[in-house]
Parts: C-alpha cells; sequence; structure tokens
C-alpha cells in the first residue's frame, strides 16, 4: 500500500484524503498547521456568536452532489440544505435596495420594472448561461488538460456546435457582454458581482464566467443549516471514516526529494514522514518557494511575479445587541463608481472609499448563531493584493467601512449596537495560510490563468509531488475545490472510480 502525505486540511485537502483514503490502496496521512480542519472554510465562536470565518455563499450545488455521490451519501442530507428566501439584497449608495428572491420569474419582473425589456433580457441571458454552466461541467472542469483522452473530450459535437460562441466569449470581457442585455448599471452590478467569488473583475473577467451568475436565479440560493463550517465537518468526517489520519498543529517544513522524487516531509513536531507520494493543500508559491529546494522548483520568480492574485480582505465579525430587518442572509453593497472600485483594487492597488462589499447576516436563518435579539454580521470588504496595512491604518480601514455599511443601510448609531468584533485582514491572510500576495482566494480567473492556463496540478520537477485546491486546476471557490480533488486522483489512480 503506498504511503500519501497531504499538506493542508483545507476543503481540497480534505477532499482528497477522503477519495484517496476510500480507494483501499494509499495509506493517508494530513498534516495541518492551524488548529481544525475547512482552511480559509474555518469556524469563529466568540462571546457567544458563531461566525463562518470564510465562504459563506453555498454555490455549484451540483458539483456537491456528485462529490457525495462517490461515498454513497447526498450533499442534501449530509449538509441539511435549504433555500434561501429572499436570496439576497442589494444595497446602493443612491438609490433604493434591490431584492432578488432565486425565482427567476419573479426577479425577472424586477428587472423589468427598473428597465423596459430587462426582464425578458435577464431570462435569455440566465438561459444562454445555463448552458454555458452545463457544458462547462461536462466537458471543462472535470479535465487536466493532460491527455489525448481528456483533449478529445473538447472535440465532441455539443463542444464544437459552440465552440464559435464559446471564443468570442472568452474574448470578451464580462462587463461589455452584460452591456448588450442590460442598461442600468444597477442591473449590471448584480449580474457582474459573481466575479468577486472568483477574484477577479468584470471588466477583465471572460464572458465566459457568465455561467456564474446563472445560478442564483435558475436554481436559487442555498445554505446548509449549520453554516458553511459543516462542510469542512463533513469532509474531515469522511476522510476518518474512509481510513485517512489527520494531525493538527503540525507544520510541513521541508519536502524531500532524491532523484526527482519525493522521499519525506518533514514536521514541526521534528518528525520526518517517509513517503511514496505527496499532494499539497497548501499554497503553491509557499509549496515552491519554501518547502522544496531550488532545483526542485517548476516555477521561477518572474512566473510568480506575473501572476495576478485575487484581492485581499478585510474581514469583519460583528455581534450586535439588535436585530436588523432591513438585511436578509445575504447582502450586497455596490459603490456607485463600479468601475472606479475595481481599479481601485486591481489597477492603482488603493483602498477603496467608497468600497463595494458584501455583508452575511446568517442569524437571519440559524437563530442558534447569536444569542436572542442579537444578530451577527460578517463583513468583507476586498482589497488590493499584495499590500499589507499598518495596525493603523487597518483600524482606521475598519472604522470607515463599518461607517459605509451603518450608512447604507440605514442602521443608526451602529458603534452603541456593537457587543463583540473580530477582524481578520491581509497579514493574517499571510501569517495563517502563507498566501502569496496576501490573497484571500488564490491567482484570480482572469483568462491567462483558466482552464489549461491554470498552474497545473503536478509538479513540473518532481514526479511524485502533486498540488490541490484554489490556486490550480480548475479554479477557486469551494466546489471547485471538490472538482480539484477529483482531477489530482485522476492523475494518480486514473480509474479511481472504479475501486469507489
Amino acid at each position: 500500500m503506498k504511503k500519501v502525505v497531504i499538506i493542508g486540511a483545507g476543503i481540497g485537502g480534505l477532499a482528497t484524503a477522503a477519495l484517496l483514503a476510500k480507494t483501499g490502496r494509499y495509506q493517508v496521512e494530513v498534516i495541518e498547521k492551524n488548529a481544525g480542519p475547512g482552511g480559509r472554510a474555518d469556524l469563529l465562536k466568540k462571546d457567544g456568536f458563531t461566525f463562518d470565518m470564510g465562504p459563506s455563499w453555498y454555490l455549484m450545488p451540483e458539483v456537491f452532489e456528485r462529490f457525495y455521490t462517490h461515498f454513497g451519501r447526498s450533499a442534501q442530507s449530509e449538509l441539511e440544505l435549504q433555500k434561501l428566501s429572499p436570496a439576497y439584497r442589494v444595497f446602493f449608495e443612491k438609490q433604493p435596495p434591490i431584492t432578488v428572491t432565486g425565482n427567476l420569474t419573479t426577479d425577472a419582473a424586477t428587472f423589468e420594472a427598473i428597465e423596459p425589456g430587462a426582464g425578458l433580457s435577464l431570462k435569455r441571458y440566465v438561459q444562454d448561461a445555463q448552458k454555458i454552466y452545463e457544458l462547462s461541467l461536462r466537458y471543462f472542469l472535470y479535465t487536466n488538460f493532460s491527455s489525448l483522452r481528456e483533449w478529445s473530450k473538447l472535440i465532441s459535437w455539443p463542444v464544437i456546435w459552440r465552440a464559435h460562441i464559446m471564443l468570442q466569449r472568452a474574448l470578451t470581457p464580462l462587463h461589455r457582454f452584460t452591456r448588450r442585455y442590460v442598461q442600468d448599471q444597477r442591473l449590471q452590478q448584480i449580474i457582474e458581482y459573481p466575479m468577486v467569488f472568483l477574484g477577479t473583475s468584470p471588466f477583465s473577467a471572460p464572458a465566459l464566467y457568465s455561467l456564474m451568475s446563472a445560478l442564483d436565479f435558475s436554481s436559487g440560493v442555498f445554505y446548509p443549516k449549520k453554516g458553511l463550517y459543516e462542510i469542512s465537518r463533513s469532509l474531515e468526517k469522511l476522510a476518518l471514516t474512509s481510513g485517512a489520519t489527520i494531525t493538527y498543529n503540525c507544520e510541513a517544513t521541508a519536502i524531500l526529494t532524491k532523484n526527482s522524487q519525493v522521499t519525506a516531509v518533514t514536521t514541526s513536531h521534528q518528525t520526518t514522514l517517509r513517503t511514496d507520494i505527496v499532494i499539497s493543500n497548501g499554497d503553491i508559491h509557499h509549496t515552491e518557494t519554501a518547502l522544496l529546494a531550488p532545483h526542485d522548483r517548476s516555477w521561477s520568480p518572474r512566473y510568480w511575479n506575473k501572476l495576478q492574485s485575487s484581492p485581499s480582505a478585510l474581514l469583519i465579525y460583528l455581534g450586535l445587541n439588535t436585530e436588523l430587518p432591513q438585511l436578509t442572509h445575504h447582502n450586497l453593497l455596490f459603490a456607485e463608481d463600479w468601475k472606479q472600485n475595481f481599479n481601485a483594487i486591481y489597477s492603482n492597488k488603493t483602498y477603496p472609499s467608497p468600497a463595494s462589499m458584501y455583508v452575511c447576516n446568517p442569524s437571519k436563518t440559524d437563530h442558534t448563531l447569536a444569542p436572542s435579539h442579537h444578530e451577527n454580521l460578517f463583513i468583507l470588504v476586498p482589497l488590493p493584493s499584495g499590500k499589507t496595512p499598518t495596525k493603523a491604518e487597518q483600524n482606521t480601514l475598519v472604522a470607515q467601512y463599518i461607517d459605509q455599511f451603518a450608512t447604507m443601510c440605514s442602521i443608526e448609531s451602529i458603534n452603541e449596537k456593537i457587543v463583540s468584533q473580530t477582524v481578520f485582514g491581509p497579514h493574517d491572510f499571510i501569517t495563517k495560510f502563507y498566501s502569496h500576495n496576501a490573497s484571500m482566494l488564490g491567482s484570480s480567473h482572469i483568462l491567462s490563468q483558466s482552464a489549461f492556463f491554470r498552474t497545473p496540478n503536478r509538479s513540473k520537477k518532481v514526479s511524485n509531488l502533486y498540488y490541490v485546491g484554489a490556486n490550480t486546476v480548475p479554479g477557486i471557490g469551494l466546489p471547485m475545490c471538490l472538482i480539484s480533488a477529483e482531477l489530482v486522483l485522476s492523475r494518480i489512480e486514473p480509474n479511481w472510480e472504479a475501486l469507489l
């Protein structure tokens, strides 16, 4: 039985451990530098409040369902999913809020009331995006682009039939594509906002990612009963019950090789783990530059300098001693100068003011997450990558963004209502996750970093070293990390599904 060491118990690492262990052909050991599972999908409990610290929006449900099927289970029963109603609310600086229900007929009527013709346009946009989404799931996302067999999938009739359309979308920025359907900026913003979850801007992301917009309107928005951290707990349980072992508070300090093959991993526990295979779920830049010797590194400093990271972020966790009826579970706050907001983050590398931000208020759905008549809030403000504010600068930004949130959502005297506050900033992404450029999510999804252009999941120099997670194929997000786990297995064990 071959030994596998997985560095990192994030979503990708845990999913890979569960699948590999279940084949019965590998002895799987996961080591994790932090105290618990999930990586960025962590949990914070403080002052009677419970917060998902990272991902909080359940996307691409088909991917979760497929993954759990490998274990004879369903995502619905495993995570106790519930559909949110409404799906989310959008706040603007100078206009009244817009509520998105997750029902296409209702939401089309909302669009129509704002802009004549926009209702039908939304339906056409979603129908078109749904086709791209289904095509991507079937032919693009579950492939490493590493063999003739995989490339042959791309010359199947459904792909050929839409090849010219997909090429056109790949070369068209999403914002320009969106303008063909709606003209009102508020409606454009609602369609374009998912690009933030892909670590990129609608002004540079290819229009292929219109597929992300289809999900909210066609399927609605779902939420695991006890929060997104339940995914981390569930994957940890699957890994352990499948036979993997997990050691927390144990950091990998070096990957040892001989003749371009991994031989062992050294750890902060002063142990040397002999192994046949290593899979890193840690930041790839850190793995390459800190854990490998120079002659074992696949990519040069020039490669990493050219790579565009997703934004960093300021994450603000607030417990309030009041209830906020104006908020829904998910809330989006959009700055009036939409393009300048993204320019500040990606081009000018300045802190946006005012900022577009995301606010999660999960105690609206699960009252156990906050004391009675209290609310818990998770405020996410994207910031430029590669820029780390001082403690004083960060405190100023926190105060500024809390005030902006209160103003846009009509909350009076918010500072008097805050009874718990925790902040996680760019410096924390570096210290906790060794995140390259303090990135919140990984490398962004511009065209040159998508699909077969993305950093591959196998080392070019070390034959039995692999990568899993958001920085490699297929990309950013919890569902993508689940797909990433399957792609790594396809590299190691091409017929792995037959072994489960």
